[in-house]
């Protein structure tokens, strides 16, 4: 394709052809049967890479009812969005974006007054934990657990579930309507399987964007369980092996076991904290 009259983030006026990357800038008359855009004087950049994202969940979050603090705002309005979502072909109601600050603290029981019968889960907007119904809990084998609150992580109980993926193609358009021409999955614990599975939508056509995929080496920490001594010890054997790590932190207490454990282990060059959602000022250096 040939874009004409296109100007670059410079000012420069100019002729821009592309295919899957920019092939040519300049001066430029189309070949023959050649596609040509008229830019119309608008900016042109290159294809923007979106190095954080969860494509699995963005697709199944367009089938999920939202329930965050901005469409919730106490337990008869969590008891109606639940009420009005619409089952799932896995027989589901999926729920995304909860916080407390929404209708207090959610558990099995919580969820049992106030969804329906079928089995529901929640997922926290941290996006490291999900609630589920008593009716979820037996769906997954879970019968007798306390509390219904499940980790994101644990694919012992996240395994069962199956897989919804129909959104991919649509999570693709409208990231191509953003300007991203790649993406890098974020999702820890990726198996070579998943990594397949994106590389061949990609090839499909379904997913347009190129796909990077994280390598191994992420955690997720959880404010109930911090253990220096365990996070020091992994990040060590992870850096022994010449890899970096990545820790998820989205709280201040996690934050500061990273650094800890950071110190204590040393530093790779790749390191990275991700998210950092609560940063003390005594932390920023």
């Amino acid at each position: 394709m040939l874009i004409q009259r296109a100007v670059l983030l410079d000012g420069t006026a100019t002729d821009v052809r592309v295919d899957e990357r920019i092939i040519d800038v300049g001066d430029l008359v189309p070949h023959k049967g050649e596609q040509v855009l008229d830019a119309a004087g608008g900016a042109v950049i290159p294809g923007l890479h979106d190095h954080h994202v969860h494509l699995r969940s963005a697709a199944a979050a367009l089938t999920s009812a939202r329930v965050g603090p901005s469409e919730v705002k106490d337990r008869a309005d969590l008891a109606r969005a639940l009420a009005d979502a619409a089952v799932g072909s896995d027989g589901w109601i999926r729920a995304v974006g909860y916080h407390e600050a929404a209708a207090g603290p959610l558990d099995r029981d919580v969820l049992d007054e106030v969804s329906p019968s079928v089995p529901v889960r929640v997922q926290h907007r941290s996006g490291v934990l999900w609630t589920l119904n008593s009716a979820g809990l037996a769906r997954v084998g879970l019968t007798d657990h306390p509390d219904g609150r499940l980790r994101s992580a644990d694919r012992s109980w996240s395994d069962t579930l199956q897989r919804d993926e129909s959104g991919l193609a649509v999570v693709s358009r409208r990231l191509s309507e953003y300007g991203v021409t790649g993406v890098t999955d974020a999702t820890p614990d990726f198996e070579v399987s998943d990594i397949v599975k994106l590389i061949e939508a990609h090839r499909r056509g379904e997913l347009r964007q190129r796909v990077r995929c994280l390598a191994p080496g992420k955690r997720i920490l959880h404010d109930g369980d911090l253990d220096l001594a365990e996070l020091t010890a992994w990040i060590a054997g992870r850096h022994a092996a010449d890899a970096p790590v990545a820790v998820h932190c989205v709280t201040a207490a996690q934050l500061v076991v990273t650094l800890a454990a950071l110190r204590e282990a040393g530093t790779h060059p790749q390191d990275r904290i991700e998210h950092a959602a609560v940063v003390p000022d005594d932390s920023v250096a």
